[in-house]
């Protein structure tokens, strides 16, 4: 046994002595990969590097040989008007000239000639050959025709040569021109792939492609790529991101921003014909962006509801000129089609970033509207810790509605979450800049939301009309308003009067003595928001599951049963239920009345990856200097 433990030992230690050498020459050849990959990244490197010192030493070159070539033509127009200012003080007759030490007696004395009275005289001759381009052969020389004495060149053939050369120069320069735009431009959408953050509560990516398109001059272009790219940057940035709040946020934010640039500063060139290609683009704009019908392509424009419906030139007279009284830049058909887009990515973004927090909200509310069978008490939650400058609730409403059951408790947690839900969403809502009124016409659409299922799964089902459940929804019902108050109506805007249906419906269940109260004071005082078919259905749905006490009387509910009969309404079916309206709840003018040139117009930090590009520099400059140059 021993020598069999032996070999079995000997043989291990061999084996992991091999295993060691293969885990060494492993190393080894990993070491060679990472040294030959980090030289053939050097080398890569090496090579960008000089391409990069080639290119720039050509353009050096390029515009030196402009300038040298703007040099010799300045000089020559010089000599040509020396030349003609001595012949003008020549007398008709044949009287010699002397040129005098010009630039042309420098390379050589030009000669001269009498001028025949049948030739039509010294001025004629001149103002015949500054519009000829060339000579006939055999024709006299003029001082102005002579080149350095030498009498080898004509005047056609240097200026045709030396155009030739012009020409030559003018298209390296348009093409190195041309390559530095394509580079830009793709380093401007590289940076929009990025998340490129705020600078004085202002969205950095919409200020940075304004101030691109309005240096690049493309708003004035008959034909440019560069909008189509950014608004597939944009797009694929969007439809990667549909279910994360803060992406579709930072969106929102900056293509807002991007259009109230735009609306407030490009105005439809004069005499252009843009109006009937928008409005056949108009229906196609939003279905082409993403790739198939928008669940919102059924609602108006953005901005058709104010007025504009694709017509550039009602859009123009909306605001009469660009921010601060500057002018507007003309602009053409491809910049008002991308204002259309920014309007397609609004509708996009808008309805996307409320379905997602109505996702989050909806599987809470079934717990909210029916108390739990383990208790009847009222309940208040726990306070919370504050989030994004937004105080946690106290534990105690101010209904003074203390907590009583720990069978309610599991209901308080439901109300919690939806608080919860709206408290995350509000903080990424303002970590991300978006327009305060938006957010408030997002949360009145939420609250809006919340009313309309709570209210019609109260009427819809009996076990949820009664008198405890009306005070256990009573108690949530608190607590949103607890938490409304301290959000502030700057950003909850008039989301607490959105719950107006489901605040009274509760009401009314939980006033003592119903039986005592005439259909006046329920209509006026206790309801008044409320129809007679909804009151109807809650009065004969109502039962006290703690006192025992009636609901309304006799007389009240055969008034109701009469005005029902009367109304036009009554005919409907189910007209007691609520309907959501999901349209966008803003238009053009809200944003021309709650956004503002603060902070827009002044300088804007460059993004790290163009602060090393010279060609951005510009960026520097305020926004309201650019717009006086571009205008």
């Amino acid at each position: 046994l021993r020598g069999e433990l032996a070999a079995a030992t000997a043989a291990a230690a061999a084996e992991a002595e091999a295993a060691k050498q293969r885990l060494g020459a492993g190393e080894a050849a990993r070491l060679d990969a990472e040294r030959r990959a980090a030289g053939q990244a050097a080398d890569l490197m090496s090579r960008l590097n000089n391409a990069l010192a080639q290119r720039n030493a050509a353009r050096e070159e390029a515009l030196m040989v402009e300038a040298r070539l703007k040099s010799v033509l300045e000089e020559e127009g010089r000599g040509v008007r020396s030349a003609s200012g001595a012949l003008a003080v020549a007398v008709p007759g044949g009287t010699p000239v002397n040129l005098g030490p010009g630039p042309e007696a420098t390379l050589g004395t030009a000669p001269t000639r009498a001028a025949p009275a049948e030739e039509g005289g010294v001025f004629d001759r001149v103002r015949r050959y500054m519009t000829s381009p060339s000579r006939e052969p055999g024709t006299p020389a003029t001082p102005g025709s002579v080149r350095g004495g030498y009498g080898a060149e004509t005047p056609g053939e240097g200026l045709s040569e030396m155009d030739r050369r012009q020409r030559e120069l003018y298209a390296k320069q348009q093409q190195l021109l041309r390559e530095q735009r394509s580079a830009d431009q793709d380093r401007l959408l590289g940076c929009l792939a990025e998340n490129l953050g705020y600078q004085r509560g202002r969205p950095v990516a919409a200020v940075l492609v304004f101030r691109c398109c309005l240096q690049w001059k493309t708003f004035q272009a008959d034909r440019t790529p560069l909008f189509d790219r950014i608004i597939a940057t944009m797009g694929s940035q969007v439809e990667a991101h549909q279910e994360d709040n803060a992406v579709l946020s930072y969106w929102l934010s900056n293509t807002v921003t991007l259009l109230y640039l735009l609306q407030r500063n490009i105005k439809p060139a004069s005499g252009g014909s843009y109006t009937q290609r928008l409005r056949s683009q108009s229906q196609s704009v939003t279905r082409g962006l993403f790739g198939g019908t928008s669940k919102t392509a059924g609602f108006g424009s953005f901005f058709s509801r104010a007025g504009y419906g694709g017509s550039p030139g009602g859009e123009a007279s909306i605001h009469g000129g660009a921010a601060g009284g500057l002018r507007q830049v003309e602009a053409k058909y491809p910049a008002l089609l991308f204002k259309q887009q920014l309007d397609a990515f609004v509708q996009k973004i808008f309805p996307s970033l409320r379905d997602n927090i109505k996702k989050d909200i909806m599987p809470h509310l079934a717990a909210c509207i029916h108390a739990p069978r383990s208790g009847v008490g009222r309940t208040s939650r726990p306070g919370r810790g504050s989030s994004h400058g937004v105080e946690a609730p106290p534990a105690r409403s101010p209904l003074g509605v203390t907590r009583s059951s720990t069978g309610q408790d599991a209901g308080s947690a439901h109300w919690a979450a939806i608080l919860g839900v709206l408290e995350s969403a509000l903080g990424t809502l303002r970590d991300h800049h978006v327009p305060a009124f938006l957010v408030r016409k997002l949360y009145e659409q939420l609250f809006s939301f919340i009313n309309v299922q709570l209210f019609n799964q109260l009427l819809l089902r009996r076990e949820c009309c009664s008198f405890s459940n009306g005070e256990y929804v009573k108690t949530g019902l608190a607590e949103v308003e607890i938490w409304a108050g301290s959000a502030g109506r700057t950003w909850v805007g008039e989301g607490w009067e959105a719950l107006a249906h489901i605040r009274q419906a509760v009401t009314f269940l939980v006033i003592h003595q119903k039986h005592k109260k005439s259909l006046q004071e329920i209509t006026t005082d206790l309801c008044p928001v409320l129809t007679v078919q909804q009151l109807y259905r809650i009065s004969t749905m109502y039962w006290d599951d703690r006192y025992g006490t009636e609901t309304v009387s006799h007389e009240v509910l055969s008034r109701m049963k009469a005005l029902m009969v009367e109304s036009a309404a009554s005919a409907a079916s189910h007209s007691f239920l609520l309907d959501e309206d999901s349209a966008l709840p803003f238009t053009q003018d809200d944003v021309a009345a709650f956004m503002d040139d603060k902070d827009l117009l002044g300088e804007m930090g460059i993004p790290a990856a163009l602060r090393d590009q010279p060609s951005f520099a510009f960026l520097n400059k305020r926004l309201e200097l650019a717009l006086q140059s571009a205008a």
